[in-house]
């Protein structure tokens, strides 16, 4: 080993013992917990029966196909509208540009929290987003509170501005020179966003769609506040398992399968996209 690439790895060695103390430490602790014993399950740990308890239920499968469905369908509605936005932010300059940057990140800094509050308050049945709406006669009497609608919306609102960016940071990577060539070959606007702005974005979409599948799979506060108890998804019945009844080990069971779903996932979402993408 070379004096510079030892001077590399001391440089990194912080970095990498912080990461093992605040994520390896906690992760390790998980899965070993997960393959214990607890209150409803009598075996000789340690074992995978609470992994097989939770996968033999139907109600907890319902659970786990309820996280996939929502964070499929936050992604494919959030990644057409974030596209769109990033292009039209990209043709911005100057102030404009700055503004609508900073107008994007806020909810960010608002915090997930304090904007899912404001959706309770907008989707509420006589809220001021549905109501005028439901007392012109323009919309049926709607309940999105404690459904699967209200909290597609309020993830869709959550995951866009890392897509936005996301995307917008692959977009200004594009030469103009190759949308000059396109258009001097008489290519049509759709034909240069089909056969170059598109096909050139594709790594940058690839990561968008890991982004917001797992931010829409993993949040907690979306689920728990506009979803309810009737829309239980893997992370708030890991929370129902800790503060319900109690049991630990059944609640790292079920972030242990979240963690091995969010993987199975990202590399199924790379393996179809990623061969679209051009090296």
């Amino acid at each position: 080993m070379t004096a510079g690439r030892a001077l590399d790895w001391l440089l990194l060695l912080p970095s990498l013992l912080l990461l093992a103390v605040l994520l390896g430490l906690p992760l390790a602790a998980m899965l070993a917990t997960s393959l214990q014993p607890n209150v409803l399950l009598s075996f000789a740990g340690p074992a995978l029966d609470n992994y097989g308890y939770l996968l033999s239920k139907p109600y907890y499968l319902q659970v786990i196909w309820r996280t996939l469905r929502l964070a499929g369908e936050t992604t494919l509605l959030a990644i057409p509208l974030g596209y769109a936005a990033a292009m039209l932010l990209r043709n911005l300059s100057g102030r404009a540009g700055n503004l609508a940057i900073m107008g994007l990140t806020f909810p960010i800094l608002a915090g997930p929290l304090t904007v899912v509050l404001g959706w309770m308050a907008l989707l509420a049945d006589g809220g001021p987003f549905l109501g005028p709406l439901v007392g012109a006669g323009i919309l049926p009497p709607l309940r999105l509170l404690g459904s699967e609608a209200g909290v597609v919306i309020s993830l869709v609102q959550f995951v866009l501005p890392f897509v936005v960016l996301t995307l917008f940071t692959g977009l200004r990577q594009i030469q103009p020179q190759m949308h000059e060539a396109a258009r001097s070959l008489g290519a049509t606007g759709l034909s240069r966003f089909l056969h170059v702005t598109l096909p050139l974005s594709l790594p940058s979409v690839l990561s968008a769609v890991i982004i917001t599948f797992s931010l829409a799979a993993s949040s907690f506060i979306s689920p728990y506040y506009l979803g309810g108890a009737g829309q239980l998804t893997l992370t708030t019945l890991v929370s129902q398992f800790i503060m319900a009844t109690f049991n630990a080990e059944l609640a790292a069971a079920a972030a242990g399968l979240l963690l091995v779903l969010m993987l199975c996932s990202v590399v199924g979402i790379t393996a179809a996209i990623g061969r679209f993408v051009r090296p």
